[in-house]
Order: structure tokens, then sequence, then C-alpha cells
């Protein structure tokens, strides 16, 4: 029996997305999801700069779907939010715990400690000269931003669970064997799982289920329909367009109409990607340099920016790495309702609805 219904926010800069599920285990029932545009000007970089527009969006939403729940899960992501890997003791006592780390966090991060919600996560446990010690995540997240969830909730007159960390959310889709596009996914592979978002490239790293290493990349999708929309003087909402349908990444095969208009949209198209896969490439060797028995074996893509014609193939040739897109995982069940969901782009919502 899955547990009870529970509502998970995810809220983007360009959509957000609403997900009913219920938990059990290690898995997600979805019962519904749905995508809405974030009202402009609203929320930028985690950060609610409107809660009247967001409210407003969301309860007529919750109103038109019938949705009854009042427990809530909101999921964030942050250039703002500090995350820290730290080697402790490991205390008997949780109180223990917490003062210990709040002093190591104190000693060598440049923060005021009461302007922060940190919360810290134990990794895996070892024994080192006799001592166990626990290798420990530690996440930073501004005050003002948990407050200005928590006053959303509150206006919504919905019941706050919990606010999760994209990355948190996504590791917990990975902490058991599963099938990813119905093959068999090794528990003991490094994976690169990346999230193609509208400003945000958010790549996370993990192995035998634990998230090793996550870093936010400054660029997206956005980024692209930008730079078609100035090459070609169209508007945002027709460079988009022009990218998911008439695109194709590292396409050398163009027909003769309209050759050099083809030409010039992939040349422009290749030329932002190519500026992703520097940076990742960047944050891929930073990693494998901390610990010469890091590695990374298969990279899975997400997030509604990665719809883009031969992405995978590109990302494959320039990186040399396996690359999927999540198409299914057989840890996410979807009710008869939403069988035909993308569920590549609610898998921040979805792993948040696993608690532990």
């Amino acid at each position: 029996m899955f547990g009870s219904r529970v509502l998970s926010i995810d809220i983007g800069n360009k959509n957000t997305k609403i997900v009913v599920g219920r938990h059990q285990k290690n898995s997600v029932l979805v019962e519904k999801a749905m995508v809405i545009e974030t009202p402009i000007n609203s929320y930028r970089d985690g950060n609610i700069l409107d809660i009247d527009s967001l409210k407003v969006v969301i309860r007529e939403v919750l109103s038109r779907e019938k949705i009854k729940t009042k427990k809530v899960i909101c999921t964030v992501q942050s250039t703002s939010i500090i995350t820290r890997e730290i080697v402790l003791p490991v205390a008997k006592k949780e109180e223990e715990m917490k003062t210990m780390v709040q002093f190591e966090i104190e000693q060598y991060l440049p923060i005021i400690f009461d302007d922060y919600v940190v919360e810290y996560k134990i990794l895996e446990e070892f024994t080192e000269e006799g001592i166990k010690k626990g290798r420990i995540l530690v996440v930073a997240l501004p005050k003002t931003i948990a407050e200005d969830y928590l006053k959303l909730i509150n206006e919504l007159k919905l019941t706050p669970l919990a606010l999760d960390v994209s990355s948190n959310a996504i590791s917990k889709l990975y902490e058991s064997n599963v099938k990813i596009n119905l093959e068999n996914y090794s528990y003991d592979k490094t994976v690169s799982v990346i999230d193609i978002g509208h400003n945000y490239l958010n790549l996370d790293i993990i192995s035998r289920g634990i998230l090793q290493f996550s870093r936010i990349i400054n660029i997206g999708s956005n980024d692209i329909d930008i730079n078609i929309a100035n090459t070609f003087n169209l508007s945002i909402e027709e460079a988009e367009k022009r990218k998911i349908e008439d695109a194709v990444l590292g396409n050398t095969e163009l027909s003769e109409n309209n050759l050099i208009s083809s030409q010039i949209l992939n040349d422009t198209l290749m030329s932002s990607i190519d500026g992703w896969i520097q940076e990742i490439n960047r944050i891929f060797k930073y990693y494998l340099n901390r610990n010469r028995e890091n590695k990374v074996e298969e990279i899975h893509l997400h997030g509604g920016g990665c719809e883009i014609n031969g992405l995978l193939e590109y990302f494959e040739e320039k990186l040399n790495i396996p690359t999927l897109k999540i198409e299914s995982m057989s840890n996410i069940k979807l009710n008869k309702t939403v069988r035909d969901i993308e569920i590549n782009r609610y898998l921040n919502c979805i792993g948040s609805i696993i608690r532990r």
C-alpha cells in the first residue's frame, strides 16, 4: 500500500510543475501531473518575487484539477544555495551532530549562520583509525528563500511538509536498483544526472544511490532561444519553436530548401550547446581530479530543455560518455490518467515525494 497523498510543487523560472502522488518504500505513484507557466517576473533563481501572481496561478490549477490534497512539498534550486561535503565523527545524538556541523560550517564558510537554514545528510559512514566517521553533505539555504516559500504555502492554505533541494530529490530516485527506459540500471554505476532547465543546468553525480557531487551551471535552454532570436530577428517564442521543430544538432545533411537558413540555425544551436559541453567537461574534470577513483560512466538527461533533436548523440560524441534521456523509471508508477506524461519534466517533483 502506498502512503498518504501529497502535493509536490517545483517552481521554475519559466514553468511550474505540480504533481500529486504517494510514496511507498522506494516507489512513487503519480496520480496527477501538470505544467503551468510561471508568471513573468514572479520568480528568479530560487527567489519568489511576486507571491500574489504565483498564488493566483497555482490556486487556479488546483481548483481546475479538483485537487483537494493539502499536504505540500516544494523543491527549490538556486545559485545562492551553498553545498559542502565534510567529514566528521558520527555522534550518537542528533543534537551533538548538529552542533558539530554548525561549528564546522561557521569555521569554513563565509556566511552569517543565522541568515541560513542549514541541514545535513550523512551520505555514508566508515571507520578510520578506529573512529566511526561520516561523509556529510551540508546544505545552507538563505532564510529569505525558505520564508517566502512558507508564506506562499500559507496563503494557498496548504500544509507544509518539507522544502527539498532538487539535487537531493533526484538522488532519492537512484537509491535502489531500478530500470531506466526499461533497461536495468547498474546500482554500482556512477552517473551524472543533468537537469536542462530554462536558465540553468543542474548537474548531479550519483554513485550507489548516493549524491557525490552537485553543481549549477549558469546557462540553459533560454540562452539558445535568445541566440536564435537575435540571429533571425525573431521573438523568443518563435525562436523556441524553430529550435524544437527545425534544428538538428550536428546535422550535416541539410535539405536544399532554405539551405543557408538551416545551416545558420544549426550553427547557432551548435555554438550554444558547445558552451554547455565546455562547462560540463570542466566540472567533470574537476570531479575526476578530486579522487583517482572518481569516474562518470553514464549521463542521464531530464528537464524541458532536452527535447533538442540530436542532443543525446551530440553529448555522447563530444563527452565520450553514453548518454540517454530519462523516459521511464521502474520506481515511478503512473496512474492510468497520467500514462502519457513525459516523466523527465517532473523528476524533481516526483523525487521530493520520497521521504526518509
